[in-house]
């Protein structure tokens, strides 16, 4: 099997986003959603609304008396707050592992998706941009490729380290160079 054949076959084997995502990001992109729309969205999905619940009572928010339903919970927290919540529950699945080619130890690339995340969330709102949570879901999620190239940068990461000290390069300058093999036709 090729390299790329390899690629798309790890592309493949990406887990979906759940469906539960998908139908949050539709209610709330469209104009005169409501918070009920989204609670009935979410009930659905035990661990989504187990997340929400919890992170609702927690010591964060102190709340004199507990959400003890997810309808409560989604109006105490208001959608951004459970959008936010929700993606990243799911997006932990999908980044939380060890990418060994890229040097970072498990947990690392979630936390660094987080942390995009957040800081791209604040620079749409200073900015008074719309569809906050669309850029939200982009920074959280703009580095799962490296979750597919993880293997195959690998074995070239000491080389990507090489062109990035020694020739100058940007790290994703240097990561192109250095898997041209994978799609020859890739050009740095």
């Amino acid at each position: 099997m090729s390299a790329i054949q390899e690629l798309v076959k790890d592309i493949n084997n990406l887990k979906p986003i759940p469906a539960v995502i998908r139908q949050i990001l539709e209610v709330v992109d469209s104009p005169g959603s409501s918070m009920a729309e989204v609670a009935n969205i979410i009930q659905y999905d035990p661990a989504v609304t187990a997340s929400v619940l919890r992170t609702c009572n927690s010591a964060y928010f102190g709340l004199k008396h507990p959400a003890e339903s997810i309808k409560d919970a989604v109006t105490l927290l208001g959608m951004d707050q459970v959008v936010q919540i929700v993606l990243m529950k799911s997006g932990i699945k999908l980044l939380s592992g060890k990418q060994e080619g890229y040097g970072l130890h498990e947990g690392a690339m979630w936390k660094y998706s987080v942390s995009s995340a957040l800081i791209s969330k604040q620079i749409a709102k200073s900015l008074s941009l719309k569809n906050n949570h669309t850029i939200f879901t982009a920074a959280l999620l703009k580095d799962l490729g490296k979750t597919v190239l993880d293997r195959f940068v690998l074995d070239s990461f000491e080389k990507i380290s090489t062109l990035v000290v020694h020739e100058g390069l940007s790290f994703r300058e240097a990561e192109k160079k250095s898997l041209v093999w994978i799609m020859p036709n890739w050009a740095p």
